[in-house]
């Protein structure tokens, strides 16, 4: 059967304007995802508390080469303020480099590849303010980046970092890349995630509390009800701009009817991805017990920091009996079940 040329050049034209408007979809995709590596570039490198890179500078005194980047984030730099407990990250080049190769250095080593991250509370004495207390902690870059992914078990690390932070310190610009890197791919994990989280049809505000909300439920962390509205008002335009751009980035369409977004998402994929993060929230429980118990036993004055940040964020206090004290690993089940009897954890 012969083909007109007229039908030919139908043909060709459809498949010509196919191609254009493919090429059109990739290049939004990359600009959109060029803009938010643009803005993790300038949020990486904005002016920060002089105290959190005294904090950076401690730690370098202390471990020398054996982790690359560190990154400033948290409630301290959201209130611009060293008061409380400055939250850093530090990204080792391997477990064994970072904690040494004594018995000790091995089984630290151990329990961060098992249950990462491993956390250290750090005082550190300053001239102006007395002491600094930082909340340190540790993972290897490759955890880091498998940490941001949308397959990742835990949020935990794509939580945080869809969040802002500063780069405190970083050896080399390569370095300084892949943390980016790891970023925009944090963004593009909860950006994904709320809109497979989120209501069917609601405001950028709506999607990121519902999304915070639902990685809370995935962590064994104390926080108020109103603590998502107070992540994503502390900084509104910049979330506004970053569901947006990573909607776009992902490929994900989207209608707009004044300041009411509606996702078009496959419905299969969906409920698959919702049943997938019932999961996770279940599981996360035990993590977090889990990391809890490592906590205690990990680092000097683990379980009174543990009970100081319980305290702030849900109201509830508990006392700690001397055997608690002397034995966390074996108290720590009992302090659990104390907390959980007063909700603090749920």
């Amino acid at each position: 059967m012969s083909t007109s040329p007229a039908s030919e050049s139908f043909a060709q034209a459809g498949t010509h304007a196919h191609d254009a408007e493919s090429t059109g979809a990739t290049h939004e995709r990359h600009a959109a995802r060029e803009r938010l590596a643009a803005r993790v570039r300038t949020e990486l490198d904005a002016p920060v508390l002089p105290e959190a890179h005294d904090v950076a500078r401690y730690a370098r005194e202390l471990h020398g080469d054996t982790y690359g980047p560190a990154l400033f984030y948290g409630s301290c730099l959201r209130a611009d303020s060293p008061e409380g407990i400055m939250d850093v990250y530090l990204l080792s080049r391997s477990h064994a480099e970072f904690h040494g190769r004594s018995s000790g250095g091995r089984a630290l080593a151990g329990l961060n590849w098992l249950i990462p991250p491993n956390i250290y509370f750090w005082m550190i004495p300053h001239a102006e303010h007395g002491s600094l207390r930082a909340k340190v902690a540790v993972v290897t870059e490759q955890q880091f980046a498998d940490g941001s992914r949308f397959d990742a078990w835990s949020p935990s690390i794509w939580a945080r970092f869809c969040q802002p932070c500063v780069l405190l310190d970083s050896p080399d610009e390569a370095a300084r890349e892949r943390v980016v890197d790891t970023i925009v791919t944090a963004i593009l994990t909860a950006a994904r995630w709320a809109a497979y989280l989120g209501p069917r049809s609601g405001s950028t505000r709506d999607y990121w509390t519902a999304l915070f909300a639902a990685t809370y439920g995935a962590e064994l962390r104390p926080e108020r009800n109103n603590r998502p509205a107070i992540i994503y008002d502390a900084n509104a335009e910049r979330y506004d701009a970053l569901l947006r751009d990573a909607w776009a980035a992902l490929d994900i369409p989207y209608t707009v009817d004044g300041e009411v977004l509606t996702p078009v998402v496959d419905a299969a994929a969906q409920a698959v991805a919702k049943r997938g993060f019932v999961a996770r929230q279940r599981s996360g429980k035990g993590i977090s017990v889990a990391r809890i118990v490592k906590g205690a036993l990990t680092f000097s004055g683990g379980v009174d920091y543990l009970l100081w940040k319980v305290e702030r964020h849900s109201g509830v206090s508990v006392e700690l009996s001397d055997w608690q004290r002397k034995h966390p690993f074996l108290g720590a089940p009992g302090v659990f079940l104390q907390l959980r009897r007063a909700g603090a954890v749920r």
